[in-house]
């Protein structure tokens, strides 16, 4: 994998925090002459929330960023001794690895499909394992999972889903799904069985139709709090107000079908899964932004 050099790995890797991981990476490729415009990446080291971070699961976190600071795409891959903090003030989890992906603006279809194809990679129980024993560069760089990394020919579902999504199961009463989707922002919120098979979704539309009737006595004026029928309505068990009638999509589909299907049927956003569970969302705004947005 020619975007990955020794001199890009630092193992081990001699902070406790994820920030410091990212100045110690950031600062090896300036020291190697990675980064052509490294006042562009002041602003990433001066800001304690590092935004765009996939957690590949226990111990690999990989964040990524396409900024106009490299004129290609870049991997770096620090290991460190022991488990980072995410945050300032953030309790410690089990992360150890992290694999930083730099990419040039025009790169948006390389980039995604190389941060995929890691995340692909560093799933693998056996390459994690050994990663987080590397000692050298050198022991990183043996991992033939790495040198022999492959990027695919074209864009698939999966190197454009949000990942990790928010789920609820058929039981969870309305109040649940309302506070959650208030809480994050939700538009709608995947209902699953006990194996993350996809039963349904619930969307704002069909928990505010849900709840009509209270917004209509609230109007009213003449009481302070819910009454009895109100509280029965927020009672209510999401699989009541689901959608059933749900289209999901996998994660190994072109991308370019699926947003065809997306624009025909005029559908918002789809249910990802693989193997038929559940492993992520993908909108319209999601290849939007991903792909076209700076």
């Amino acid at each position: 994998m020619d975007v990955l050099r020794p001199e890009h790995v630092i193992a081990p890797l001699a902070t406790d925090t994820l920030r410091g991981a990212m100045v110690a990476l950031i600062q090896r490729l300036q020291e190697t002459g990675a980064i052509v415009r490294p006042d562009r990446l002041e602003k990433v080291l001066a800001d304690d929330r590092i935004r765009d971070v996939v957690h590949v699961g226990d111990h690999v976190l990989l964040p990524h960023l396409r900024t106009d600071a490299v004129d290609r795409l870049i991997v770096a891959i620090g290991v460190a001794e022991r488990p980072l903090q995410m945050r300032p003030a953030a309790e410690r989890g089990d992360e150890q690895v992290v694999v930083l992906v730099l990419a040039p603006f025009e790169a948006s279809n390389h980039y995604l499909q190389m941060v995929a194809a890691l995340a692909r990679v560093l799933r693998q129980e056996g390459t994690v394992e050994r990663l987080v024993a590397a000692r050298s560069p050198q022991e990183v760089m043996e991992l033939s999972d790495l040198r022999e990394l492959t990027v695919q020919p074209r864009l698939a579902v999966r190197d454009v889903m949000t990942p990790r999504v928010y789920r609820v199961f058929p039981e969870t009463p309305v109040r649940e799904i309302l506070d959650l989707m208030g809480r994050h922002q939700l538009k709608a919120v995947p209902v699953v069985g006990e194996k993350r098979e996809v039963l349904g979704v619930v969307t704002d539309r069909d928990v505010l139709r849900h709840l009509l009737p209270a917004i209509g006595r609230a109007g009213g004026g003449d009481k302070a709090g819910p009454g009895p029928d109100d509280k029965a309505l927020y009672a209510t068990t999401v699989r009541e107000i689901m959608s059933r009638s749900v289209m999901c999509v996998s994660e190994d589909q072109p991308l370019s079908e699926v947003v065809s299907t997306m624009i025909n049927k005029d559908v918002e956003r789809l249910p990802v899964v693989h193997e038929g569970r559940l492993t992520g969302f993908l909108s319209r705004a999601d290849v939007l932004q991903k792909l076209f947005s700076s």
